[in-house]
Order: C-alpha cells, then structure tokens, then sequence
C-alpha cells in the first residue's frame, strides 16, 4: 500500500520536533578556581604608660595615690595612651569604678561602714590632651548627685565618652588633679578609696 507523501512528511516533522526538544548539545568549557581567600579580623590594642613607667604596656597602677592624707591634700598625675593594634579606633571611652574600705577600728567619732568616700575626692582638674590642644573633660561632666562640686562619685556614675581615640602615632594624655575634700568630716578617718580607671577603645561609633 502506497503511504501518503503529506502524511509521511507531517510524520517526519514532527519526529525531528521530538528529537531536538529532548536532545543536549556538547560545547567546549574552562573552569578556574580561586584559593586562599582569607577574612582576618583587626585588632585594638590599647597600651598606656604613667609617670613611674618609661614603656607603654597593658596596665599601670597607683597612677593617683595620696597616704595618710588629710582635708585639704590633692594628688595629680597622667596616663598617656597608645593604640597599638591594625586597625584604627573610632573613639575612647573612660570609666571608674570605686571601692571604700573601711576597717574595724578606733576612728575617733567616725561612722563605721561609710561607702560614700569618692564623694569626698574632687576633681579639681581633668583633661585629654592630643597634639597641641587639651580638652576639659570638666565640661562634659555634671554634677550627678548634686553635692555642688566634680568628684570620683559622678565619675563612676557618668563616665567621659567619645574622646578621640589614640593612635599609634598620636598618643593622647589623660590628667587629673584629686584633692580630698577640705570639708570632710571624722565618718573618713581611717577609711581606703580603691578607684580603677578603665580606658577602652572602640571601634564602633558610640550611640
């Protein structure tokens, strides 16, 4: 039997049809690689040295002390800072944190168990200092618990913030002047303020 020519055309196409939808095609490729991508965080690293230290190192102590003192004595000195690390600090932030000891005694008409002493260490002066211009840090402290003067009390409650931070190359100083209040009474006699000043560099900007 003679099969129709359209017939067998309109078979052939639609096999051809058939055979491309479902066929896949070889082609040339190249493919490369990268390696040894490597994310490693910075560092801050805060150094500071005092007046007894000819190194900058990670801590100091008794930067301010005053022994046997009485109404009336002061105290000054300076850390300098120093940011040792890779990546540069947006800002410095100083905070304290202050702890009375208060022995058993014989303290003549004093009250024992007194915790208020950094409300008798006043801040006669507190500044930063980098390059040729210094800053009164006064300024930007308020008078939180209202006694009528700067102290190591509105200190630790406040704290200074947003100081520009030090680098390698530009060291910053910070001064300050103590003086034990001329006013205080017989509650202090025999009684220790330990205070910790806690510098601390930040990255991030401050909110």
């Amino acid at each position: 039997m003679k099969m129709n020519t359209k017939l067998l055309n309109s078979l052939l196409i639609i096999g051809m049809v058939a055979y491309m939808t479902g066929a896949t095609y070889a082609h040339f490729s190249d493919t490369e690689i990268s390696v040894g991508n490597t994310f490693a965080s910075g560092t801050l690293d805060l150094k500071i040295k005092d007046q007894d230290e000819n190194n900058y190192k990670d801590g100091v102590s008794e930067t301010w002390t005053m022994s046997d003192m009485k109404p009336g004595d002061s105290v000054s000195g300076w850390v300098r800072l120093r940011n040792d690390g890779s990546i540069t600090a947006d800002h410095l932030e100083i905070n304290v944190t202050n702890t009375v000891i208060d022995p058993d005694g014989p303290e003549s008409y004093s009250e024992e168990g007194t915790t208020d002493m950094d409300l008798e260490m006043i801040l006669v002066k507190m500044d930063y200092e980098y390059r040729t211009t210094v800053k009164n840090l006064l300024d930007d402290l308020d008078d939180a618990n209202k006694n009528g003067y700067k102290d190591l009390d509105d200190l630790e409650t406040l704290g200074i913030d947003n100081l520009l931070a030090p680098t390698y190359h530009t060291t910053r100083t910070f001064n300050i002047t103590l003086q034990f209040n001329p006013d205080a009474d017989n509650d202090f006699q025999g009684d220790t303020l330990v205070s910790t000043f806690n510098f601390t560099l930040n990255q991030h900007e401050s909110q």
